[in-house]
């Protein structure tokens, strides 16, 4: 059911409720009124004053209750709309290398690498379907680094320092894993107008 009708399904629900409510307060108000027919005005005014408060209150409550009902689902459709645009975006990249310039950004990803990295014996873990790929592009860089093929990524690679005290992770997964973290306030930002959150 589409949000709208959701919520356009709970204020429908409330009023119902509070028409209900209404009914019974006119009925029980016609009630005391009949029994107090011939006795004191005050008294008649007191019952309907009581009689007003509890409709006054269950009014209150209904209200609350719907508005509480509203804001939750409204920050559900809004998790619901961050979620599912981090899941697209994780398709587009995890296609990454079918990509026709798939090369171009995986050099980048090793530039990236080595440059944090200077100086010393550095060791490249990368997939082994860019086997092929890092090795070219080594010999294009004329750099010499240890090439391991130990993990399975959708693209990118890991480099460290040969001692093992240096490492940098520059896998498409780690960068999006970042950049999910960097741009959940953006997003959020985005989705509920400048709040940052719930």
């Amino acid at each position: 059911m589409p949000y709208e009708q959701l919520i356009e399904s709970v204020q429908v629900s409330a009023e119902e409720r509070i028409k209900d409510l209404k009914e019974k307060a006119s009925q029980d108000a016609a009630e005391i009124i009949k029994e107090a027919a011939g006795k004191d005005g005050s008294i008649k005014r007191r019952h309907l004053e009581r009689i007003k408060r509890i409709v006054d209150m269950e009014r209150h409550k209904l209200l609350a209750k719907v508005h509480e009902e509203r804001r939750m689902q409204l920050t559900r459709a809004k998790d619901e709309v961050f979620k599912r645009a981090f899941s697209e975006a994780k398709q587009i990249l995890f296609s990454a290398r079918k990509q026709p310039n798939y090369e171009i950004f995986f050099k980048k990803m090793l530039k990236e690498a080595l440059s944090e990295l200077e100086g010393g014996n550095i060791q490249l873990h990368i997939d082994k379907k860019d086997a092929d790929l890092c090795r070219k592009l080594l010999a294009e860089l004329n750099m010499n680094c240890d090439i391991i093929t130990d993990i399975t990524t959708a693209g990118g690679l890991n480099a460290n320092t040969s001692d093992g005290k240096f490492v940098v992770f520059n896998t498409i997964e780690s960068r999006f894993e970042r950049a999910k973290i960097l741009l959940k306030l953006d997003i959020f930002t985005v989705l509920y107008g400048g709040q940052g959150g719930v």
